[in-house]
């Protein structure tokens, strides 16, 4: 029971601390080149555990480019109290406009993510409405 309590608490610590969904982001990108559109980490603020490695699931594919992930770490900043310069991973989201194209994309990338004994934190989707210039 002790064990069943201590998970819990992990979870919901987790589960707070999750960055939050936004409806729509705007994102402003150059032509002809990748650029990251979207970083999604968790990390407890009690223990600084940066989570497991979540699911990406890409559910509105650009129309005019290609989008990737990739599993990045990185240092936590001043602004992350206790867990300031901690070494913590996220996934990465990088959208890369087709060859010449200039105008509107749209990306939207739902992540899921299993914390602890079986707990799952709620899917998180992000969308970004992408002008390539």
């Amino acid at each position: 029971m002790r064990l069943f309590l201590k998970s819990l608490l992990a979870v919901l610590l987790a589960i707070s601390s999750v960055v939050p969904a936004f409806a729509a982001e705007t994102r402003v990108v150059p032509a002809n080149q990748a650029s990251a559109i979207f970083f999604y980490y968790t990390v407890s603020g009690d223990t600084c555990y940066s989570g497991a490695k979540p699911k990406a699931h890409i559910t509105t594919q650009p129309a005019h480019g290609t989008v990737t992930t990739a599993w990045k770490g990185f240092r936590m900043g001043k602004e992350a109290g206790k867990c300031a310069g901690k070494s913590m991973h996220g996934t990465l989201v990088v959208y890369r406009p087709a060859a010449g194209y200039h105008g509107p994309d749209k990306v939207s990338v739902v992540f899921s993510e299993q914390q602890g004994n079986d707990y799952f934190v709620r899917p998180r989707e992000f969308t970004a409405n992408i002008t390539v210039k």
